[in-house]
């Protein structure tokens, strides 16, 4: 699969030994901000849902379905 996300796309990271997948809603030039479960967020003992993963520690698990404009 490919290195880099997009929006929407499904990534999985370790996070504290745990294994974490969440969905990328922004791309910054060295990391995305992801979104996790509140399972994961209340595993990591987050104030959000939400995080930041470098782009070098997560693997793309499924890309977003991207629709072709007509």
């Amino acid at each position: 699969m490919s290195k880099k996300a997009d929006i929407g796309d499904h990534v999985t990271f370790n996070r504290k030994d745990c294994k974490m997948t969440g969905i990328v809603y922004l791309v910054r030039d060295n990391s995305v901000l992801v979104e996790i479960s509140q399972k994961d967020r209340e595993l990591l003992n987050l104030e959000t849902n939400k995080t930041i993963v470098a782009h070098k520690n997560y693997t793309v698990s499924k890309k977003a379905n991207k629709k072709m404009p007509v």
